[in-house]
């Protein structure tokens, strides 16, 4: 008997300590929080719907941008749209010949009969001034309908020369003096000094039936080959007292933003009083 009530007394222990962890667990299983899949399942979706609101706000900020663009654009449209009504509805400034021809020209010479003078001084090389001029010039010779008459003269023309003539002449600009005129303007390079005493000088002898002279230039004239600047007031009145009994018309043109943004430097009072003495236009590019 004494053999059985131990059996019991151990089977009894050890079923109070199966009792006390089942309780444990079921104590930690009902106090420990769980996760639930739908409230995960929410989050994520959350965070999608987030990403996506993102995306889209950035689409329309893009869209507003896009849209602004357009509107300016457009303007820009409606007022080039304007300004070329404008253009075509001013008239087209004329001239006539002797015989009454009209002339269409873009500048009010006093005549037909012009001797353009070319400034290829070294200078010219700076903001590509030598290619603007040839650009320019080429343009308005190829503008020039028959019933004009033309010479080109460039200054200096190497350390030997201070200017050379193409034709020596003032010749019809036909078909063929036109290519000549361009042959000619190809060729031009930029060296030496600026001698716009001495090209004036020939020009004012050489050419007797000269209506109008047109200079195109870049800097304060100087002595040929020299470093040493002539007297821009000195040039002037020897101009005027040349012009007198002629009575030519000096056209000057500006070339390069060094002449035109100093208005009160030599080279633009130079080129500004010679064309208001002799009844020129003076502009600039």
């Amino acid at each position: 008997m004494a053999r059985r009530r131990e059996i019991n007394a151990f089977s009894l222990s050890f079923l109070d300590i199966i009792s006390g962890a089942l309780g444990a667990v079921i104590i930690l299983y009902v106090a420990v929080p769980k996760s639930n899949p739908n409230e995960k399942k929410l989050e994520e979706a959350t965070k999608t719907s987030q990403a996506k609101d993102a995306q889209i706000a950035e689409l329309k900020s893009e869209l507003d941008k896009l849209r602004q663009l357009q509107e300016s654009a457009q303007k820009v449209i409606t007022e080039n749209e304007d300004l070329k009504a404008q253009i075509a509805a001013t008239p087209v400034p004329q001239e006539k010949t002797k015989d009454g021809e009209d002339l269409e020209v873009g500048f009010k010479f006093k005549g037909n009969n012009i001797v353009f003078i070319i400034d290829t001084s070294l200078s010219m090389l700076a903001e590509d001034r030598m290619g603007q001029v040839k650009a320019g010039l080429k343009m308005l010779i190829t503008s020039m309908p028959a019933g004009y008459s033309v010479d080109i003269v460039q200054f200096p023309a190497g350390r030997r020369n201070a200017y050379r003539p193409l034709f020596k002449a003032i010749k019809p600009l036909n078909r063929e003096a036109k290519l000549d005129i361009f042959d000619f303007i190809y060729a031009l390079k930029p060296l030496g000094a600026t001698p716009t005493r001495d090209v004036l000088n020939f020009v004012f002898k050489e050419y007797a039936n000269v209506s109008d002279i047109v200079l195109l230039t870049d800097g304060e004239p100087s002595l040929h080959e020299s470093p040493l600047k002539d007297d821009i007031y000195d040039l002037l009145n020897h101009i005027y007292k040349l012009n007198s009994l002629k009575k030519i018309q000096i056209n000057t043109i500006g070339v390069g933003q060094e002449v035109l943004h100093d208005k009160t430097g030599k080279p633009y009072q130079f080129l500004r009083i010679l064309a208001e003495q002799n009844n020129g236009f003076f502009v600039g590019f």
